[in-house]
């Protein structure tokens, strides 16, 4: 019978090195890779001036003692905040929008109760069939706490709401605790 341990001896090697690199560089398991490109998808959409996605990014949350977290992620929502800041400044309501939502999501309640407000005029114009007040009302990004209203609003059969539920859940909020366990494959 041949001895296997020469042929077995430069894989062994081979897993060394690589187990040694990881440990250097930091690469992520499978789990985080996977949270990773979600992330980094919503930051593409988000650098081509796609609003919803770069509040996703604002919204999301990463609390894992995980690389991903600490390096990557806060990274990422740095540069959808500034890049939401930059449209706003430039006059783009959307992204104005945009900010007051994620504002009030962070317990901003001035913030909160100007955009109920605004919501409130626009639902109640929509209901009285203004067409375009019903396309702002479904195109605005709205905080949490609203689309949470009108996800409730649209299970009972409120079709406005319906309509502000579907277009707020375009872009993926990606919210990993401070529990998430990664499978390493």
């Amino acid at each position: 019978m041949r001895n296997w341990f020469p042929i077995c001896q430069g894989g062994v090697a081979l897993a060394a090195i690589v187990a040694e690199a990881c440990s250097l560089v930091g690469c992520m398991s499978y789990g985080e890779s996977v949270v990773y490109r979600l992330y980094e998808t919503n930051a593409d959409r988000c650098s081509q001036n796609e609003t919803d996605a770069c509040v996703a990014m604002l919204q999301s949350s990463c609390d894992a003692p995980a690389r991903l977290c600490t390096d990557y992620v806060p990274t990422f929502q740095e540069q959808a905040s500034k890049q939401l800041s930059k449209q706003c400044r430039a006059n783009d309501e959307a992204a104005c929008q945009a900010l007051d939502a994620v504002a009030c999501d962070r317990g901003d309640t001035s913030v909160c109760d100007r955009l109920g407000d605004r919501y409130a005029k626009l639902y109640a114009s929509c209901q009285q069939d203004n067409a375009s007040d019903c396309e702002s009302l479904s195109l605005s990004v709205w905080p949490k706490k609203q689309t949470d209203v009108a996800d409730n609003a649209c299970k009972s059969g409120d079709s406005i709401a319906c309509r502000v539920v579907s277009s707020s859940a375009s872009a993926l909020k990606v919210n990993v605790d401070k529990n998430a366990q990664f499978a390493m494959f």
